[in-house]
């Protein structure tokens, strides 16, 4: 980020129909906005092109996290949790490595689809 590290928040006035928002410009022509969408309030990083890459949406329930980006890597050294009413995975391709077991709990049935299922 260009200037001081406590430079101000540029600030544009908002037109009748736009909340207010204010823009950090980074480097690379990427910026950083930050306002409102009716109740909510938003945090974005922007690229040059203008096209949101990351988006926190403080809403009412709870904040909401979008990223859109060439690659995504979550790296813990002791583990990655997800807990949800429901985890969804499109892909062109899953591959899953261990170098120890994988278990699948179901309190539930479990179904396998294929065009080809290979079992050991």
């Amino acid at each position: 980020m260009a200037g001081s590290p406590k430079e101000k928040l540029l600030t544009e006035e908002p037109t009748e129909t736009e909340e207010e928002s204010r823009e950090v410009y980074l480097r690379d022509g990427r910026k950083l906005v930050v306002g409102e969408t009716g109740a909510n309030q938003l945090v974005e990083i922007r690229s040059q092109s203008g096209q949101v890459e990351v988006r926190i949406e403080l809403t009412d329930a709870g904040p909401v996290l979008r990223m859109e980006s060439v690659k995504l890597e979550l790296k813990a050294e002791q583990s990655i949790e997800l807990e949800s009413q429901r985890v969804a995975i499109k892909a062109v391709e899953v591959k899953i490595e261990t170098e120890d077991g994988v278990e699948v709990d179901a309190k539930g049935e479990v179904r396998v689809n294929g065009k080809m299922i290979y079992l050991n």
